[in-house]
C-alpha cells in the first residue's frame, strides 16, 4: 500500500497568491473629460511597444529621480520666463555672474516666491474659514440644498 506524503503540494494558484501578497498595485481611471489624454497615451504605447505598467513606472521614477516636485532655481527661471520675465535677460545674467551665482540669485527669488505663496495661504485662510462657516450655516438653514449643489458641481466639473 502506497503511503501518502505529508508534504502539501502548492498549486500554481497558491504560488500566485503568495507572490501577490508581496506586490502592490496602483490603478488610474480616466473619466470622459480625460479621454483625449488616454487616447494620446495609448497611441504612444502602441508606437513604442511599452506596456501601461512599465510606462507609468517610468514616469513615476522620472518624477522622483529628477525631483520634479521640488521648486528649483531652474524651475524658478522657467516660471519667470513664462510670466513675462525676459528669458534673454535671465540667460545674460547667468553669463555675466556665472552658474553658481546665478543659482544663488534665483534661490533668493525662490524664497521670495515661497514667502509670497505662504503669505497668500495665510491671508486667504481666514477667508476660507469664514466661507466654510457661512456655507455650513446656509446648509443648516435650508438656504442651500447640498444634494442639488453636488449634482450641479459634478456637471460643471465634467464640462471642465
Amino acid at each position: 500500500m502506497e503511503e501518502k506524503s505529508n508534504v502539501t503540494k502548492l498549486t500554481q494558484k497558491d504560488y500566485q497568491k503568495k507572490y501577490d501578497e508581496k506586490t502592490q498595485s496602483v490603478t488610474i481611471k480616466y473619466t470622459p473629460a480625460d479621454m483625449s489624454d488616454y487616447d494620446r497615451m495609448m497611441k504612444y504605447l502602441e508606437k513604442t511597444g511599452k506596456s501601461r505598467s512599465s510606462f507609468i513606472k517610468e514616469l513615476i521614477n522620472d518624477f522622483f529621480e529628477n525631483e520634479k516636485y521640488a521648486i528649483t532655481e531652474s524651475r524658478i527661471a522657467d516660471y519667470y520666463k513664462i510670466y513675462n520675465v525676459d528669458g534673454e535677460l535671465l540667460d545674460k545674467l547667468k553669463a555675466v555672474v556665472g552658474k553658481k551665482s546665478y543659482n544663488i540669485i534665483l534661490g533668493i527669488f525662490k524664497t521670495f516666491v515661497e514667502d509670497e505663496l505662504y503669505d497668500a495661504y495665510i491671508y486667504k485662510g481666514d477667508d476660507v474659514d469664514v466661507w466654510i462657516e457661512d456655507f455650513i450655516d446656509e446648509i443648516k438653514n435650508g438656504d442651500v440644498d447640498i444634494n442639488v449643489l453636488i449634482k450641479n458641481l459634478k456637471k460643471l466639473l465634467i464640462k471642465v
